[in-house]
């Protein structure tokens, strides 16, 4: 029996020395997927940060006003399009009665008119063209032909 007692005693030894080292192996591996995890948070902050100073420089009220006069094109109302009173808005007199299709413009006293059907091309889409560029585009195709 004591023959066996230090052969016993190397093979625990062994085995408590090999889960010592599987347990530094996967502490090693969480520490590393620490370190990445942190990594990708500082980028992320650091990006945010970014974004913030972006977003605080674009929406300033210089280039707001800036970009809405140069994309938007939109001007300051005329005196006749301000309107004085709103009894000159007229109103539907009839809430019951059947609506329009397009909810978004008020009805008249008369009767509805049926929408004329518009044009559209192969695709679905409507095809509006105005007398103007009609006639531009005549226009640029009784130059083409001079040429």
């Amino acid at each position: 029996m004591r023959r066996y007692i230090p052969l016993l005693a190397a093979g625990v030894a062994l085995l408590s020395g090999a889960a010592v080292l599987q347990l530094k192996y996967a502490v090693q591996e969480q520490s590393s997927q620490v370190k990445s995890i942190a990594r990708q948070i500082h980028l992320d902050q650091e990006a945010i940060r970014v974004l913030k100073a972006e977003w605080s420089y674009k929406t300033t009220p210089s280039m707001l006003q800036d970009r809405s006069l140069r994309f938007l094109a939109l001007m300051p109302p005329h005196s006749e399009q301000i309107i004085v009173s709103p009894g000159v808005i007229p109103f539907r007199l009839n809430v019951d009665d059947e609506v329009a299709p397009d909810p978004g413009v008020l009805l008249t006293t008369g009767p509805v008119k049926p929408r004329a059907k518009k044009k559209r091309d192969s695709r679905g889409f409507r095809l509006q063209i105005s007398e103007k560029i009609k006639h531009k585009i005549e226009q640029n195709a009784q130059v083409g032909e001079a040429l």
